[in-house]
């Protein structure tokens, strides 16, 4: 194979066969630009050796350093004696003066074939991009943290190991996450501030709304919403003709968290056709739909609980707080449940579903043995992960991340999918085992941002498979998996499951 060698500078390499060398022009001004000019030029080697002669030396060092899947190794000639490559992803030579034989024997230690490793450039790097099992076996070649300089944001830095992403995100140095959803105040000790939430704000604010709502969403409380679950579950089903083509994400998938949220926030059924509009269609376009009318409905039914409470998240939490909760929080507590507690659960529904029907023998295991319905959850959870990509944290003062130092006012965000698919914590992580033992996920995150409707979704999880597995075992894709079609964004999930529902 031929590999490629960059040489910026005025200097004659010594190449041994194999090699192919682009010399680009020398520069009127700044090296670092040209450097950056030329490997960002379209045609540019995706991956290659970086050498930089004299004023060009420290340029190819800090490009490798800004942009480590570019390069494959860096060879700096007449550097200052400061150039320090330790920090570098890559194999590295750095010398003061001019040694042919230095840098010869360098060039032939390597693999000229190495240049195909890895064909992303992380400024470009998307949750879609962090979906795909090849781009994050190529990431994590090139180690667990990489730096993105992305125009018009914060430096930011991906992680994509397990261990280092788990440090992360139970780093107190790392403050509230960068995305605003819908959020809530304390009355009388914080001034409202609108659209903020648990996931923005941190320190004894955070642990103390934590603790608020938390409390009325542990495992034992929503294990008590089993049977509501599973006879939603059932009537869905039965409004799904059997023996013909239906779509499972439009009649199964979507609608089932949210009957169980207005289950749980004790909202009429007459009211549920205007929530699913407002989250299926509103929330979805954009920008997203003004949501006064919403609003206002949860607005009437505080005054309802306020007045008479009753079994019912909304009732709890305005029992446990009384009136230092402002009507606007508990508005925008109830919206940030509603959107949150409908796209996790739909997410992990609809594409762990194709994926078990895509590995047909994993269905197969799971009819023969329904015990494995809540460890085929968790697998489900570590193999489709809903969100990719977890939201970006700041970082508060310096803070070490997998032997890299990250500077206050850097943003860094985990792969969670990397993370769910390390070799160092999971066995085959590529392969789908819905019996799986050993299974430290991070689908819902880790520490004080830890998702507080884990246990919610878990269990929808779990009965909707024990349902589906009971009564279609048969069921199976109208068509290839590969024609299945996903939106990506931040949360990728199918647009339909086009399946036949099969008793056998």
């Amino acid at each position: 194979m031929t590999g490629t060698l960059v040489v910026f500078g005025a200097g004659a390499p010594p190449v041994r066969e194999g090699w192919r060398v682009c010399v680009p022009p020398m520069p009127d001004g700044d090296w670092a630009a040209a450097v950056e000019g030329f490997l960002a030029a379209p045609g540019s080697p995706a991956r290659a050796v970086l050498l930089g002669y004299g004023a060009a030396a420290p340029a190819v060092v800090a490009f490798a350093d800004l942009h480590p899947e570019r390069a494959a190794a860096v060879v700096a000639v007449g550097a200052p004696g400061d150039l320090d490559p330790s920090g570098l992803c890559c194999p590295a030579l750095v010398l003061a003066d001019d040694d042919a034989r230095s840098v010869a024997s360098f060039l032939a230690a390597l693999d000229p074939g190495e240049e195909t490793g890895c064909p992303v450039r992380l400024p470009a790097l998307t949750p879609v991009l962090l979906n795909d099992p090849d781009v994050i076996r190529q990431l994590r070649v090139l180690g667990p943290v990489h730096r993105v300089n992305a125009p018009g944001v914060s430096t930011s830095w991906i992680l994509t190991g397990h261990a280092a992403s788990t440090a992360a995100l139970a780093d107190p140095a790392l403050a509230g996450e960068l995305e605003i959803t819908a959020g809530f105040r304390l009355q009388g000790e914080l001034e409202h501030r609108g659209e903020q939430d648990l996931i923005t704000i941190g320190g004894d604010e955070h642990a103390r709304l934590r603790k608020l709502v938390g409390q009325h969403l542990t495992p034992r409380r929503m294990e008590t919403l089993t049977p509501r679950v599973r006879a939603a579950c059932e009537r869905l089903l039965d409004a799904l003709p059997a023996h013909e083509p239906v779509d499972l994400v439009r009649g199964f998938a979507r609608p089932l968290p949210i009957i169980v949220l207005c289950e749980l926030l004790g909202i009429a059924e007459h009211d549920r056709d205007d929530i699913a509009d407002w989250l299926l269609v509103r929330m979805n376009t954009v920008p997203p739909v003004a949501h006064a009318d919403i609003d206002e409905r949860l607005r009437a039914l505080i005054a309802d609980r306020r007045a008479a409470p009753r079994d019912d998240l909304l009732s709890w939490v305005a029992e446990a707080e009384g009136e230092r909760l402002s009507e606007d929080d508990l508005v925008a507590a109830a919206r940030l449940l509603m959107v949150g507690g409908h796209r996790a659960p739909t997410t992990l529904l609809a594409n762990g579903l194709a994926a078990l029907l895509r590995e047909r023998e994993q269905w197969k295991r799971l009819i023969a043995e329904p015990a494995l319905a809540e460890s085929a959850v968790e697998e489900l959870l570590r193999y489709v992960t809903p969100f990719p990509v977890g939201l970006a944290r700041t970082v508060s003062c310096p803070a070490e991340v997998a032997g890299r130092t990250i500077p206050p006012g850097d943003l860094v965000a985990a792969s969670l999918v990397a993370a769910n698919r390390d070799p160092a914590f999971f066995d085959e992580p590529d392969e789908l085992d819905v019996g799986r033992a050993r299974n430290p996920h991070l689908a819902f995150g880790h520490g004080h941002h830890f998702c507080l409707g884990a246990a919610l979704a878990r269990i929808q999880a779990r009965v909707a498979l024990e349902t589906l597995a009971r009564r279609f075992p048969g069921i199976d894709l109208t068509h290839d998996a590969r024609d299945l079609h996903y939106r990506q964004n931040r949360v990728r999930y199918l647009l339909e499951l086009p399946v036949v529902l099969s008793p056998r």
